[in-house]
């Protein structure tokens, strides 16, 4: 019997939420940039954790243009993350116990892997 598990995918280690749009539908919107370098895929279901106040919690990704260093966070999660709070966004994935590909967990530090040009 094949048994599988679901293992850590990608993290995108210490973002910024650059802003936050309280009405609307729950999504965080991202640099298409940094989500190809993650292997995470639009409106693939991620989990959040806050590191600024212990919040954590699961919603979906929409991608923003490419190099724009957006960090989004929109709907009804905004009450658990405020602009400037700094966040990890994991994804999962379902391999057979044994079979995960070599490459994988993926880690993104994007102060580091994705710098912003300074003003």
């Amino acid at each position: 019997m094949d048994l599988s598990s679901s293992i850590l995918k990608s993290e995108i280690q210490h973002i910024r939420i650059s802003k936050v749009y309280p009405n609307g539908e729950d999504y965080l919107l991202l640099d298409e940039e940094i989500l190809e370098a993650a292997k995470i895929s639009e409106n693939e279901k991620v989990l959040i954790f806050n590191h600024n106040n212990g919040a954590s919690f699961e919603t979906y990704v929409l991608k923003a243009g490419k190099g724009s260093h957006a960090c989004f966070l929109c709907g009804p999660a905004t009450r658990l993350v405020h602009a400037g709070d700094h966040i990890n966004i994991l994804s999962y994935a379902r391999w057979l116990t044994g079979h995960v590909p070599a490459v994988y967990p993926i880690i993104i530090v994007p102060f580091i892997d994705f710098p912003q040009p300074h003003h």
